[in-house]
């Protein structure tokens, strides 16, 4: 994502190797793993029997400017950050998914909890290129493209050639970032359905989910907007969200963004000052954190720096998990935003 948890802040300290070295290395660690197996292998099915259209393979869809094409149902699928497995998850995919990374960046939500344990974790963190290939992926699923940068890892492009397609978040596309509203998800779970043949499941993943924000807007669409201000501590640096899917999940829970235009322009975070958030004073404090600990340091962090605020004199901090800002875990990001936000509504 565009946003600065420690995985994006993180140095990149690996030795540069160069481009044709890293496509060698990658076409010989796919060619000695062993290709994903074809449709007709002994393999199950690569799309379980469900409820509605099926895809007709070969297919496609567009997404951050490119054309993700699959020959066949992927069956290796690499799950980059907690919310991606867990749509996969949701879209009946459990048994299709070679593995999973960044885990550690928010724990699963309980009605994912015991099928996410069952998920092969290829990193906690950031991935190693060796460990990516050697899962022998089909097909992967990124929060962001910031990690293929053909050194690190190989590059989207570079994965595609050799038959490994990267189909990203939408509200974390470069080109959209600063834009991005909760639709992206709809769009994401109308593409991700057809190139994994799951579309009865993600037919019904989007009704649920357009289910749940009518019934926010039904409880909060005629309040006052509540003036917020949502922000994450990394490096006891504090950093404004703002703009794109943050903007939007604060207006649909029913809130004032106090910090649009404080960040650059196409972007969704900047570093902001302690002092400058102080003088707009908001009523509810919103922080981003990822485990337990990151969640202590950053209260504290508030606490000690904008002690002033109506947010803090009156206790109203409101801590969410990385994961809840993108796919459907923003879906419920957003009810449990606005339960905080107007919880004499619900």
């Amino acid at each position: 994502m565009n946003h600065p948890t420690p995985r994006s802040a993180s140095t990149r300290s690996r030795a540069r190797a160069a481009l044709a070295g890293a496509v060698a290395g990658l076409a010989a660690l796919l060619t000695a793993c062993g290709s994903p197996a074809p449709a007709d292998s002994g393999k199950p099915a690569a799309a379980v029997a469900s409820a509605g259209a099926r895809t007709t393979y070969p297919a496609q869809a567009e997404n951050c400017g490119r054309t993700v094409k699959v020959d066949r149902a992927p069956e290796r699928i690499v799950s980059f950050f907690p919310s991606n497995t867990e749509l996969l998850l949701q879209l009946g995919l459990k048994d299709r998914i070679a593995g999973q990374t960044w885990t550690n960046q928010s724990a699963p939500k309980p009605a994912y909890a015991d099928a996410y344990k069952t998920v092969k974790v290829l990193a906690p963190g950031e991935i190693s290129r060796e460990a990516l290939l050697a899962a022998r992926p089909d097909f992967i699923l990124a929060d962001g493209e910031y990690q293929f940068d053909g050194t690190k890892l190989p590059t989207i492009d570079e994965l595609t050639k050799l038959g490994v397609p990267v189909y990203i978040d939408s509200a974390f596309c470069p080109q959209s970032t600063g834009t991005a509203t909760l639709d992206a998800t709809t769009a994401d779970l109308t593409a991700i359905g057809k190139l994994l043949d799951a579309q009865g499941p993600a037919g019904t993943a989007t009704t649920a989910m357009h289910d749940q924000l009518a019934g926010i807007d039904k409880a909060v669409g005629s309040r006052p907007a509540t003036p917020v201000a949502m922000v994450q501590i990394v490096d006891k640096q504090l950093y404004a969200l703002s703009g794109g899917l943050y903007s939007d999940i604060l207006r649909r829970a029913g809130g004032n963004d106090l910090l649009t235009g404080t960040v650059p322009q196409g972007s969704n975070f900047g570093p902001f000052s302690a002092e400058a958030l102080a003088k707009k004073d908001p009523d509810v404090l919103v922080f981003n954190y990822t485990g337990d600990e990151d969640r202590a340091a950053s209260e504290a962090w508030l606490r000690d720096h904008l002690g002033a605020t109506k947010a803090v004199r009156e206790n109203r901090l409101v801590a969410v998990p990385a994961a809840d800002f993108s796919e459907l875990r923003a879906v419920d990001g957003t009810v449990a935003l606005a339960k905080a936000l107007h919880p004499d509504a619900f």
